[in-house]
Order: structure tokens, then C-alpha cells, then sequence
């Protein structure tokens, strides 16, 4: 059985606010690896690529079982992820993309967090997320150097945004059963 696409939908939903937010065409704002810059063959806009995905480990230690209408399941915990998203622009000129970097700087500072209860009428937030969180991640120009080498070389004007808490459960849960009562044995001597 195929899992709940979270990471997806926390995507598509993150590529509708920027593109809304930016003011530019569906077409401009894609969720693409940040590789295709360096290609011939590339889209002009927004790129937002995954770069690494990392479990929020203080979240980890959660009850193998629940009780559903009475009846006690078990059920592996979820896992909480956090998505490292680099932003990278291309724009037919760098001052457009330096505008939209910036915009996008904005978008995030001035909403944190996204959520059913934040949401805008053009774009539903996912009935698979609780919220995701934005903290801007700082890079130094070594570790921008790596990132950029692995993309293909050529740097873009470009931001990198850690988004916590995307929940990972498994929809399979098995009958556990029920401790109802508990025997003592007495100790013989």
C-alpha cells in the first residue's frame, strides 16, 4: 500500500504561495532540481529543489500504541521531517532575479508558518500537514560552494529555507490486545 504523499503535497502547496506571491505564471515556478540551471535546455523562473531531508530526532520517542474507539491498535510511531528547500532563481535578467530572491525573503519573514488555519481561498492548505514551519538556514560561502557543485557548477541567486515538521505515518496499524487484568504471583521462600 502506497504512504500519503506529504512531501508532495507540502511542495505543490509551497510552489502555489511563491508563485502567487511573486506574481508570476504557473509555468515560472517549478519544483525542479536546481541541476537544470547549468542546462541548455532549462526553464526560465523559480526553481524549489529538495536538497536534503533530515528527522526532527526530539519528536522520536512516541507510544507504539493507540486507542481507537476503544480498541487498542499497534501502531509504529510517525516520523518528523524537516525539508532543506534551496530557492534558486533564473530570470531573463539577474536584476529580476535578485527581486524575486528578495521577494521571496519576504514572503517567508513575514509568515513563518503555514497552516489550514493561515490559509488563503486560492490555495487550500494540505488535508496531509498539520503546519510547516520556515527558518531561513544560513550557509557559508565552503558550504555554498559544495551545494553549487553537486548542482552543476554555476551559482544562482539562490535561498535556502529549513520547513519543519512534515509527519510520515504509515497508514497499517495491527490489533493489539487488550491488558485487562494483571496477575501477582507471591514470592516462594
Amino acid at each position: 500500500m502506497m504512504g500519503r504523499p506529504m512531501i508532495n503535497d507540502a511542495l505543490d502547496f509551497i510552489r502555489s504561495e511563491l508563485r502567487d506571491h511573486l506574481g508570476v505564471t504557473d509555468q515560472e515556478v517549478v519544483v525542479e532540481s536546481a541541476r537544470r540551471l547549468s542546462d541548455d535546455n532549462n526553464i526560465e523562473g523559480a526553481y524549489i529543489t529538495l536538497i536534503n531531508v533530515q528527522e526532527e530526532t526530539a519528536l522520536r520517542n512516541l507510544p507504539h500504541t493507540e486507542r481507537v474507539l476503544g480498541q487498542s491498535r499497534l501502531r509504529e510511531p510517525p516520523v518528523h521531517l524537516n525539508l532543506y528547500l534551496l530557492f534558486a532563481f533564473e530570470f531573463q535578467s539577474y536584476t529580476t532575479s535578485l527581486l524575486h530572491l528578495s521577494n521571496t525573503v519576504e514572503l517567508f519573514q513575514g509568515k513563518r508558518f503555514f497552516s489550514a488555519d493561515n490559509q488563503r481561498p486560492g490555495n487550500p492548505f494540505p488535508a496531509t500537514l498539520d503546519r510547516l514551519i520556515f527558518d531561513f538556514h544560513n550557509m557559508s560561502f565552503e558550504e555554498l560552494n559544495h551545494l553549487w557543485g553537486v548542482m552543476g557548477g554555476a551559482y544562482f541567486p539562490s535561498v535556502v529555507y529549513k520547513v519543519r515538521v512534515i509527519e510520515v505515518r504509515a497508514a497499517e496499524a495491527a490489533d493489539a490486545p487488550e491488558i485487562t487484568t494483571i496477575a501477582l504471583e507471591a514470592a516462594q521462600r
